[in-house]
């Protein structure tokens, strides 16, 4: 086993959900729209224009700051951070460097069972850049501004990261948080959430020389090219190389990483405060309101999980949904005993996810999920009669009247049970023989015959019950 430990540290930039930009009233949402629709003079950077500060995103930033356990900043400011690139359209990026509106939070995640805290160094508001696309073929590059101006919050872990395993982990429950705050879409295929890795290793208490992976959008690939990076790392010392400080991308068809350039320092930006935008003040009362808007955080729920003894497949189904996760504390609200809440957690990671598959518009409540269980659970009607109708119940029925419309309650009642059976007892001698003879397997045969003449409605427990004591009369 090689003595080289790797410390990771994440940069995360989550695009917010506002209805408008950062800083102008342009379309936030481009996803459909023809390139350089969504622009106007101000994010265009046109000489005279000046920006205005989108109250939804400093919203946004304070109810992150109670999903990540950190502090509020009451007075935050924003900087310029110059560097010309074609695809940002002012020559420099809006952004927070002295004075970020979030600062020293942490995220617990669950590995090998245990939970482990990874801090927050800050998380800061800015400005996206456009989107630059290169024609196959082409001497040229295209550029969309559409994104130009989008708000972001860039979320800086400390380097508290031990493993590739414990990296993805935290990568997913950051994006459970944005997400189930609905201060993020999440749609990682058009941006939303992106992330740069920096990975350094080290046989001693020192840290070893960092290198940036830049821009990557898969929680897989994330695992994978840190796994690359740290045995590329590991193969360049023991040859007697040096590490490098750049930044590297991630070739996903050759599942390698590739040198791009040398680490600009953080001086190279010349940063300095934005001469067009004042300081905020956040009073504690504003900052109170905002936060008492948020009533569930996904970590409650996965520690809720872990004590039903569902495994991490089955929480991340959940956590990575926040209108399942609502649909589960509502039925959870009206369960109460664990054993009927870990049932109604069974429907949503099972049933409902094959629905949700074809269904993009559910209407399943936690409310209803409860009562379904509890149908059940008194038995109303059989399991199998629930999953038939759980589609209904998705598509917004209600479970009583479902049942009570067609006529599916279960039959419990002794008497009528019994006469059913012992008609079929009568019609079949030669089972009965069978079974009275030792042959037990006889039995499904009889609860079969039972439960097609009752078109599935009969308590199965009852007809076991009833049927054994009945053959042996």
């Amino acid at each position: 086993m090689s003595q080289y430990k790797p410390t990771i540290g994440i940069e995360i930039h989550a695009q917010l959900a506002t209805n408008s930009k950062m800083f102008c009233g342009c379309n936030n949402d481009s996803r459909d729209a023809l390139p350089n629709t969504n622009i106007c003079p101000v994010c265009l950077a046109l000489p005279g224009t000046l920006p205005v500060i989108n109250k939804g995103a400093i919203d946004m930033a304070i109810k992150l700051a109670k999903g990540f356990n950190a502090e509020v900043a009451r007075t935050t400011s924003f900087d310029r951070k110059n560097y010309f690139y074609p695809d940002s359209p002012k020559g420099y990026q809006i952004t927070q460097m002295d004075q970020p509106i979030i600062k020293n939070g942490y995220v617990e995640i669950l590995v090998g069972g245990e939970f482990k805290k990874i801090g927050i160094h800050h998380a800061h508001l800015e400005e996206d850049a456009g989107k630059l696309t290169h024609p196959d073929g082409a001497d040229y590059s295209l550029v969309d501004f559409n994104r130009a101006g989008t708000p972001l919050t860039e979320i800086v872990s400390e380097p508290d990261i031990k493993s590739t395993e414990q990296a993805k982990r935290y990568l997913q429950e950051v994006y459970n948080i944005v997400t189930s705050l609905g201060v993020c879409n999440g749609d990682m295929e058009h941006g939303n959430f992106k992330f740069d890795l920096n990975v350094s290793i080290s046989d001693s208490s020192t840290l070893g020389t960092r290198t940036e992976l830049k821009n990557l959008n898969s929680f897989r690939n994330a695992e994978r090219a840190l796994n690359y990076e740290i045995a590329r790392q590991i193969a360049v010392l023991e040859s007697g190389g040096v590490i490098e400080q750049e930044t590297r991308g991630w070739n996903d068809t050759k599942a390698v990483t590739f040198s791009q350039r040398s680490k600009e320092q953080a001086n190279d930006y010349r940063y300095f405060p934005e001469p067009d935008l004042p300081p905020i003040t956040l009073s504690q009362s504003y900052i109170d309101q905002v936060q008492s808007q948020i009533t569930v955080l996904p970590i409650d729920v996965r520690k809720d999980l872990v004590n039903l003894n569902l495994n991490a497949d089955e929480q991340d189904v959940l956590l990575a949904q926040p209108a399942t996760i609502a649909i589960f504390k509502d039925a959870e609200s009206a369960l109460k005993k664990p054993e009927l809440i870990k049932k109604a957690v069974n429907w949503l990671v099972g049933d409902y996810q094959s629905i949700l598959a074809t269904n993009k518009k559910p209407h399943l409540t936690g409310e209803r999920l409860a009562e379904l269980i509890e149908l059940v659970e008194s038995g109303v009607i059989s399991s199998k009669i629930a999953k038939s109708i759980f589609a209904d119940i998705v598509a917004g029925a209600k479970p009583s009247d479902i049942v009570a419309q067609k006529g599916l309650k279960q039959v419990s009642d002794d008497s009528e049970l019994e006469n059913i059976i012992k008609k079929i007892i009568l019609d079949n001698p030669k089972p009965v023989d069978d079974y009275r003879s030792g042959n037990a397997r006889v039995l499904g045969f009889f609860v079969g015959e039972v439960m097609k003449q009752t078109k599935g409605q009969a308590n199965p427990s009852k007809v076991n019950q009833l049927m054994i004591k009945l053959l042996k009369e």
